[in-house]
């Protein structure tokens, strides 16, 4: 037997007493803040498209629903659809920078869970399961940072969607490795570089942002297809030729993904964005941001703004034209913290992003590549950065920035905020009250019934930000 084995043996026996009350509470603001994410998704752009896709794919069947909007369609459609609203405005989770577990293990968990009258209990401990397994993989099977310049993606995401899935359809160990071959092989090939790349060539191709929703639905399908008695694709993470290789690294500590199994759990330390956009770059943010505020600068006052960062070929959009590209670019992320723009999804409007002082401010950024912050990245899962700022004054003042260490984390009452500020363009303020209560208090819910009506707007409510 091998790690694929041992990971679904843990996930077929453990039991909600197995979670410490830190991992049930941090489920509870996971989910929280995911839910939060789909809701307003429904209200951009490219949130919108994936609801009509989903309603084609899975329409017919009254299975599970979409979250904000409220449609019912087939549970795989349901997975896609809000794996996709989670991801719309790149306001999730991360866990040590490797993996997004929030948004595909509640959009496959709530799928699951309705459909198969699941409790509370029953969805936070698929939620944590899916969590640390994904964990384990994606740490586990980090390229080195010679391979990571040229292959790199985050393909072991469907791994968390087969783990929260199966769990809730009370998958055995040997079913569980047979939906974790299905997902292995479902999953989308590590395209980073090719829609994360040079600007030039990646409009409107990053948007299809790694196919998240895609992924969410092909661990679904594995632990689906599992409970219906396929059998292929055993040990898909195992061997010299596993998962790790198909994903494009070149290297993968098994031994990692199994170490203290049970002892301490991941989803402990989700990291909740403070900041809509991709996690490689928030830190720029906040140093921008604290050298505003410390200094009391003004966008007048800026001559040039130098921030140098790893990644940099990645991120370097001076003329984002849609919420996406803004998600994806450093000078823009910058742009808003000088202008000390609200946080949330009012910044991606198009009044905001060509603005003429925006626009200005993205004129005057310039960026320069760190290769020891990449090599730390890519070793250790640490994000180091540095912004300058020189005033036209005379003067520059500059900060360093170094993630976790110098993170502040989110706790329920900051995802609370978060919460409300992204639900409240569709839902009133009862039902914001409601979904908040409802979650606070999911392990006491018979059914997942509650909970999924709190997180539906009312017909005819479809609010645009962009």
């Amino acid at each position: 037997m091998g790690v694929t084995r041992d990971l679904t043996k843990f996930v077929a026996n453990a039991r909600y007493e197995d979670l410490s009350p830190e991992a049930v509470q941090a489920a509870k603001t996971s989910l929280l803040n995911i839910v939060g994410n789909c809701i307003a998704g429904n209200q951009t752009r490219i949130g919108a498209m994936h609801v009509d896709m989903a309603k084609v794919l899975g329409g017919g069947l009254d299975q599970a629903s979409i979250l904000g909007v409220g449609a019912r369609v087939s549970v795989p459609a349901a997975a896609y659809a809000n794996g996709n609203l989670a991801f719309a405005l790149d306001y999730e989770d991360t866990v040590q920078y490797v993996t997004h577990p929030g948004f595909i293990t509640t959009a496959s968990g709530l799928a699951v869970g309705e459909f198969k009258g699941s409790s509370g209990r029953d969805l936070i401990l698929a939620m944590a399961l899916g969590y640390e397994v994904v964990a384990r993989i994606g740490l586990a099977m980090q390229p080195t940072p010679e391979r990571g310049k040229v292959v790199f993606g985050e393909q072991y995401h469907p791994f968390a969607a087969a783990v929260t899935a199966g769990k809730l359809l009370g998958l055995d160990e040997a079913q569980m490795d047979a939906a974790f071959g299905v997902a292995g092989t479902y999953a989308s090939v590590p395209s980073a570089y090719k829609y994360f790349g040079v600007v030039a060539e990646t409009r409107p191709l990053r948007e299809v942002k790694l196919g998240w929703g895609w992924m969410c639905m092909a661990g679904t399908m594995g632990a689906l297809s599992a409970q219906r008695g396929f059998q292929g694709g055993l040990g898909v993470l195992d061997g010299e030729r596993g998962f790790h290789v198909m994903a494009g690294s070149d290297r993968c500590d098994f031994e990692s993904m199994t170490r203290g199994l049970g002892q301490r759990w991941f989803i402990v330390d989700a990291q909740y964005k403070a900041f809509p956009c991709i996690a490689r770059i928030i830190p720029a943010y906040f140093a921008t941001q604290a050298l505003v505020e410390e200094h009391a600068i003004t966008p007048a006052d800026v001559a040039r703004v130098t921030v140098q960062s790893g990644h940099v070929r990645l991120v370097n959009d001076f003329n984002p034209r849609s919420e996406v590209d803004a998600q994806f670019s450093l000078p823009f992320v910058v742009a808003m913290a000088i202008t000390q723009e609200p946080i949330g999804p009012s910044m991606f409007s198009e009044s905001t992003m060509f603005a003429p002082q925006v626009r200005d401010l993205l004129s005057r950024i310039d960026l320069h590549q760190d290769d020891d912050a990449e090599k730390i990245f890519f070793d250790e899962q640490r994000l180091k950065m540095s912004v300058a700022i020189a005033l036209k004054s005379g003067h520059t003042v500059e900060r360093d920035i170094e993630w976790p260490r110098d993170q502040k984390p989110m706790d329920w009452e900051g995802v609370k905020r978060k919460f409300t500020a992204l639900a409240e363009h569709m839902l009133p303020n009862a039902q914001l009250d409601s979904a908040i209560n409802i979650v606070a208090s999911l392990d006491k819910e018979k059914n997942l019934d509650a909970l999924v009506a709190s997180l539906c707007a009312k017909p005819g409510t479809n609010a645009l930000f962009t």
